[in-house]
């Protein structure tokens, strides 16, 4: 099993971006840092089928709709 290095980072939030991932986190029983961690996996699955020329769609009740990162 390949063992991930793991290297600290410090970031400046504002504190409304800052309260939102401290209230997710205590919702859902998680770090601050397990719901950073996914914010990252998330954008990296955007860019990744963006670069791959995939669309990435929700389905919004009666609609599909294709998401658009900006």
């Amino acid at each position: 099993m390949k063992t991930m290095a793991f290297k600290k980072v410090t970031v400046n939030l504002p504190s409304e971006q800052v309260a939102f991932l401290q209230d997710l986190a205590m919702k859902e029983k998680v770090s601050v840092v397990d719901v950073m961690r996914r914010a990252i996996n998330s954008e990296k699955f955007f860019v990744e089928n963006e670069l791959a020329k995939r669309k990435v769609l929700i389905e919004d009740g009666n609609r599909i709709r294709e998401v658009i990162r900006r």
